[in-house]
């Protein structure tokens, strides 16, 4: 990443410090007071979310259209379900070929007024993933359009050659639900100067979905997306991208349990509980596995997206929950193997969702960095603690031991695995060492309670985190530490009241979701970056229920709160929150906290939360 200002106060190694000072006054002459958000109206029930749009060098883009508008489900369809991809061909701009300061993806969507269910959208280019999220469920009244944004800059190298692309949206039609979703995209290059210089960015990107550009659909923890690739032989780090969103059974998989706790008609059981609104079998355990080889390679977690159709569908009116519109990757750090596949020789890579039970839709590209000054590297990995090892959670329960006026108990999910993985390169400036020292923890706690009068109550609380510590040394260079955390945290609670009619059911749902990313980044023990993300989703409903039909009647006392904040050593400072009463904006804010009351960062941060490989930190190295 350019511009990174260095925080060092002791003496640098030449090379080093001319790299600051230039990128210093980068970063004096690039920094512009800036919001990322402000569509939205208050009064206003379309679409408003307090996420923070891409930010962009100062400079005229050349843009590149990859598709101008599609309708996806089209009454003009012989069949009426469009499953088929939409294809586009892809140019690189004539008038700016690089090398690009940013790239940026842009994305407009919308769904007629009616009924419609909420459908997983993607869009590809030679088998990578551009974009992966999914549409907002409209309204009898509301026909919701939005935009989505996702940085590619790291992806610059697939963008530099033409290619085929494909569009998908898989949206169904019937006699009710006959609202058609449209969508626009284009690619926006900004040229890179002295002003805005252009990032070190991976040397190559490989698609683990192959020429396919469909989510892989893993139906059990058994089942791998894998590609085998031969590597460049100067290869010097790899990254994996890795999106893995819950669909089918899997879909509200944090209120899943194991078949041992459900209840069976006809056998009853102390220790089983009644089948609920959302419960689903398979256990609520989900993590991603990658492997190399066959050799575990690295853990990360599973983000709890939500539909906009999930749980309570109002609960997301106009607000949608987390990154539930535009996924953001989680990036796995697969440097350790470098060496290894840099051989020359073809290597099997995979992932593969653990415990999934029917489905999990993933995709994944391997960023590959290459050593400018080898021809070939060459290495070995010298410590796997992770090889061999059974990732099996530890379930407890309760069921059963409440006595008297109420009855039920809960049911404990809890994993915890802390590895070490490292490996080395060879170099002309002497061997390159890289440890990965990470911990991943997945708790999910199911709470059942229903009183002598009938009242139930269902509280999930679930918490996905990863502690990472990346350590690279040797080259000639001083010791570089990067340490990222991770947190995904969802707890709601479902309470149903006892009702004399049995075709009808209440149903009160309160929700808080949040999404934690830190990144700290130093050189021989001081440090040079620090970053802050929370993103924080609260809400609440009351809805009246058909069981039978498995829908919803109406509901009342919809309000939700959306809040973002982001924070860096550089003194960035971004705020905004949107806050909706009876699916209406009624208040948003922007910039509270930050200097003068208003949110500005640098064009190269990422205040969403989204990975950077931080290139700029082993720029002496490749």
């Amino acid at each position: 990443m350019p511009g990174m200002k260095s925080l060092m106060s002791h003496r640098q190694p030449e090379s080093m410090l001319r790299r600051s000072l230039l990128l210093g006054l980068a970063l004096l002459a690039s920094c512009a007071a800036w919001a990322g958000t402000g569509a939205a109206q208050v009064d206003a029930g379309n679409v408003a979310t307090a996420r923070p749009d891409v930010p962009r060098p100062g400079v005229k883009p050349c843009i590149v259209t990859l598709i101008p508008r599609e309708d996806f489900g089209s009454k003009g369809n012989n069949t009426r379900m469009d499953a088929v991809p939409h294809a586009f061909h892809y140019a690189p701009p004539a008038g700016c070929r690089g090398p690009w300061a940013k790239v940026v993806l842009e994305a407009d969507f919308s769904v007629d007024r009616g009924i419609q269910f909420d459908r997983t959208a993607s869009i590809w280019l030679d088998g990578v993933n551009l974009y992966f999220g999914t549409t907002q469920e409209p309204s009898p009244k509301v026909a919701p359009h939005w935009r989505v944004q996702r940085d590619l800059t790291d992806y610059a190298s697939v963008l530099r050659h033409a290619g085929s692309g494909r569009v998908i949206i898989n949206n169904w039609l019937s006699g009710v639900r006959l609202s058609i979703i449209h969508a626009s995209a284009r690619l926006l290059f900004y040229p890179a100067n002295a002003r805005y210089p252009a990032p070190k960015v991976p040397s190559r990107v490989y698609a683990l979905n192959g020429g396919d550009a469909l989510p892989a659909q893993l139906k059990t923890g058994d089942q791998w997306l894998s590609r085998t690739l031969r590597f460049p032989r100067n290869t010097a780090r790899v990254y994996m991208d890795v999106f893995a969103q819950a669909q089918s059974t899997d879909e509200e998989y944090y209120t899943c349990l194991e078949q041992r706790f459900m209840h069976k008609p006809g056998k009853p059981d102390a220790h089983a509980v009644e089948q609920r609104f959302w419960m689903c079998p398979g256990g609520s355990f989900r993590e991603a596995e990658v492997a190399i080889d066959g050799t575990p390679a690295g853990l990360a977690p599973i983000a709890p997206w939500i539909f906009t159709g999930g749980i309570d569908p109002y609960l997301w009116r106009p607000t949608p929950a987390n990154e539930t519109l535009d996924f953001i990757p989680y990036r796995v750090n697969l440097t350790p193997f470098a060496g290894v596949l840099s051989d020359g020789k073809p290597h099997a890579v995979a992932v593969r969702v653990l415990d999934a039970h029917d489905y999990f839709a993933v995709a994944a590209a391997l960023l590959v960095y290459q050593a400018a000054d080898s021809a070939h590297t060459g290495g070995a990995v010298t410590v796997n603690t992770l090889k061999n090892r059974a990732i099996k959670p530890r379930i407890t329960s309760t069921l059963g031991d409440i006595k008297g006026a109420r009855s039920g108990g809960d049911v404990t999910t809890q994993s915890r695995e802390n590895y070490v993985i490292e490996g080395y390169i060879d170099t002309p400036k002497g061997r390159v060492t890289t440890r990965v020292d990470d911990t991943l923890g997945f708790h999910n706690e199911q709470q059942f309670l229903t009183r002598a009068n009938g009242d139930r109550r269902h509280l999930t609380q679930q918490h996905a985190r990863m502690h990472s510590i990346a350590m690279r040394r040797g080259g000639g260079i001083a010791a570089q530490q990067v340490t990222r955390n991770v947190d995904y945290r969802l707890d709601f609670t479902a309470a149903r009241p006892a009702s004399n009619n049995a075709s009808l059911h209440q149903l009160t749902v309160t929700l808080h979701q949040r999404f934690g990313r830190d990144l700290r980044a130093g050189r021989a023990g001081v440090p040079t970056y620090q970053a802050h993300v929370r993103t924080t989703h609260v809400g609440a409903d009351h809805m009246l229920l058909d069981p039978s039909r498995r829908q919803s009647l109406r509901h009342t006392g919809q309000t939700s709160l959306q809040n973002v904040v982001f924070w860096n050593s550089l003194g960035d400072c971004y705020q905004a929150s949107v806050q909706a009463r009876n699916s209406k904006v009624v208040q948003m804010t922007h910039g509270l906290g930050c200097l003068d009351g208003k949110s500005s960062v640098h064009w190269f941060v990422h205040p969403d939360g989204s990975p950077d490989s931080l290139g700029w930190q082993d720029a002496d190295n490749d």
